[in-house]
């Protein structure tokens, strides 16, 4: 047994080394955020220490189903049609789909402890640990009332009721700041003594300068100072306090361009802002690219730039400091405790366009101030946030993470089939008429989901004259179809 506080890796890995399955909607190839970069390189990390690891996440096109990964056995598990229909159906599918794969993959494998990350996978999670008697070690990567403020909506309630099962249920929870402790105790009632604050960590020989061409000349004017933007395109980033504060430099005169890299719904929101603003000489969007050309866009910059209003750490932040980048960041979450003003970065308060302008020319006017920062930072993520310490903390929280009796609690399915869902199912399906129909297993099937609920679900929205009901070619299975009424509803749900 250790003792008291020790963190030894070498008695961690012999005495308490486990078969950890570990659960994830993101895995590359397949990257929406920033939980596919933690995961590869957390497993990985625990591969190296002594952890067998299985990963079991969503499949992506060209990806294998089945593969090793440094030491990681992966498994993915298939996709579906119904992210066109709804977002929390193809959530259900998909956790259906995992507690299938792992049931039959304890045919010839153990697994001691099940590592779930986020909500998405919190059906399976939850249903797995007390199937299986495992305990249940949850990172809580964000929450769906800081991504958008407030509860509005029936999706985003769903989201909260499944957050708070998946804490309660948790024997462990990991989170990766103390602004994030705080956050998710508040916010979803977790239990201090079995929260563990865990930082992302950064691959630091990764982002070394490799002396490749500079890659600015074709997307922006290469005599500018070039801001870096790397992150999903949403508005709990700070995008477009971002682009009213190169708005703003260039009405002072400066010579800056912005170069955006990432994916979000808003992409093209933002796209018409840089029109509106006259800002197209300045600013390139250039959607999601591979580690190989964004490691030369971080080596290529002057200075990189995160104005997140919500921030719970600020991964990419890591990765501008392991390339010797000075970073401007929001004085918001995870990125107050990442970034020393000052020190290690320059931090200013969010949602402020000419706050976040004059952090910019900190670092852009005063050469020496730069290089300081970026030698700071540089040191910093070698000595704090290296992959392999961040896994020694993890190993130390399947240690200490005390489990507890199983329960029969489960994430209902009235979380994810609801009235709505269907209706957009029945759309997507192409069941607008007779000879689209469909019967409620076949739905039931598709979702992979018990018939009953579906066949509730679809009399109910029947009796509303949203779904009209035709027999089958054997006369024995009634099939549903969305009347006219209902082709209109389901449509401007889904707007």
């Amino acid at each position: 047994m250790l003792a008291s506080g020790s963190t030894s890796t070498e008695h961690i890995r012999q005495e308490h080394a486990r078969n950890v399955l570990l659960l994830s909607w993101e895995y590359p190839p397949r990257i929406i955020g920033g939980i596919s970069t933690h995961v590869y390189h957390l497993s990985r990390s625990l591969a190296t220490q002594g952890v067998s690891v299985h990963v079991v996440t969503c499949s992506f096109p060209g990806a294998p189903s089945e593969e090793t990964v440094d030491g990681v056995r992966v498994t993915r598990v298939e996709n579906s049609r119904l992210l066109q229909a709804n977002f929390l159906l193809w959530i259900y599918h998909l956790n259906s789909q995992m507690i299938s794969k792992t049931t039959e993959l304890l045919e010839t494998e153990k697994f001691d402890l099940i590592h779930a990350h986020d909500w998405v996978v919190g059906r399976a999670a939850v249903e797995l640990k007390n199937r299986l008697g495992l305990p249940l070690i949850s990172t809580i990567h964000a929450t769906e009332i800081g991504r958008g403020g407030r509860l509005d909506g029936e999706y985003r309630r769903k989201v909260r009721e499944i957050e708070r099962l998946l804490v309660e249920q948790s024997d462990g929870i990991i989170c990766c700041s103390n602004y994030m402790l705080d956050h998710i105790q508040h916010e979803l009632s977790a239990a201090n003594a079995k929260i563990h604050v865990i930082p992302n960590g950064v691959e630091v020989d990764r982002f070394k300068n490799n002396g490749g061409p500079q890659l600015f000349s074709a997307e922006v004017s290469e005599d500018r100072k070039i801001i870096l933007y790397v992150g999903r395109i949403v508005r709990e980033k700070g995008i477009f306090t971002l682009l009213e504060a190169l708005d703003e430099l260039r009405t002072r005169g400066k010579d800056v361009s912005l170069v955006f890299v990432g994916e979000g719904p808003l992409k093209e929101d933002l796209a018409k802002e840089v029109l509106r603003r006259r800002l197209s000489d300045r600013v390139k969007i250039t959607g999601f690219v591979d580690q190989e050309k964004l490691v030369s866009l971080y080596n290529s910059c002057d200075a990189f730039v995160l104005p997140s209003h919500y921030e719970p750490f600020g991964m990419v932040a890591l990765e501008a400091m392991a390339s010797r980048v000075p970073v401007v960041v929001s004085d918001v979450g995870g990125l107050s405790e990442i970034v020393e003003d000052g020190v290690t970065g320059v931090k200013v308060p969010s949602s402020d366009p000419h706050a976040l302008a004059e952090g910019i020319l900190r670092v852009l006017d005063n050469r020496e101030l730069s290089e300081r920062l970026k030698e700071n930072a540089y040191r910093a993520v070698q000595e704090r946030y290296r992959w392999d310490l961040i896994a020694e903390k993890t190993l130390e929280a399947y240690r200490t993470s005390s489990p507890r009796p199983q329960s029969s609690k489960v994430v209902e399915d009235a979380e994810f089939l609801s009235d709505p869902a269907l209706l957009q199912f029945l759309l997507t399906m192409g069941a607008t008429d007779g000879e689209g129909a469909v019967s409620a297993g076949d739905m039931a099937s598709l979702i992979k989901s018990p018939e009953t609920p579906v066949k509730l679900i679809l009399g109910r929205q029947a009796s509303l004259g949203y779904v009209s009901t035709k027999l089958g070619p054997d006369s024995s299975r009634v099939r549903y179809h969305l009347s006219p009424v209902g082709i209109i509803k389901a449509c401007s749900d889904m707007s």
